[in-house]
């Protein structure tokens, strides 16, 4: 069970690679559609840029919740089950972010990019971190401990 717990950790990872990606798309997409069509957008163009990466936002928040109860079954620990916790938090956070950001562009607007990297350090901590102990398990007796 650990194995899929750190397969799906990376999977996570790589999904919040990809949202942050697709907010870049999805701003470009927006400035050349202003250059294109004039100096005007309207709701249509902007949704066209930014459905990608709403969409997959609400899967990313799912897939943090998968993977804390991947870590529940599978015997990680408190310790690892608090940076998950912490990690759904700030998912969970990012969605209000999002929301409330429209209507507030500052701060709330500004703050919402600055968690999506929070998100992006903490899971490729848990990643790093489990791929440590994984590599711990594959050494063979007598070996010398990896380092930190």
């Amino acid at each position: 069970m650990r194995t899929v717990y750190w397969v799906w950790s990376m999977v996570v990872l790589v999904m919040v690679v990809i949202q942050i990606g697709l907010a870049g798309y999805g701003a470009f997409f927006v400035a050349k559609k202003l250059d294109d069509e004039g100096s005007t957008i309207d709701d249509k163009v902007f949704e066209d840029g930014f459905q990608f990466h709403a969409a997959l936002g609400y899967f990313v928040i799912l897939a943090g919740l998968v993977l804390m109860i991947i870590g529940l079954i599978a015997g990680i620990g408190k310790w690892r089950l608090g940076k998950h916790g912490l990690l759904f938090g700030l998912l969970f956070l990012q969605l209000w972010l999002a929301w409330i950001g429209f209507e507030v562009p500052f701060p709330v607007g500004f703050l919402h990019p600055i968690n999506a990297f929070l998100i992006l350090g903490l899971t490729s901590w848990i990643v790093h971190s489990e791929w440590l102990l994984w590599r711990e398990r594959k050494a063979p007796a007598g070996a010398a401990p990896a380092s930190a």
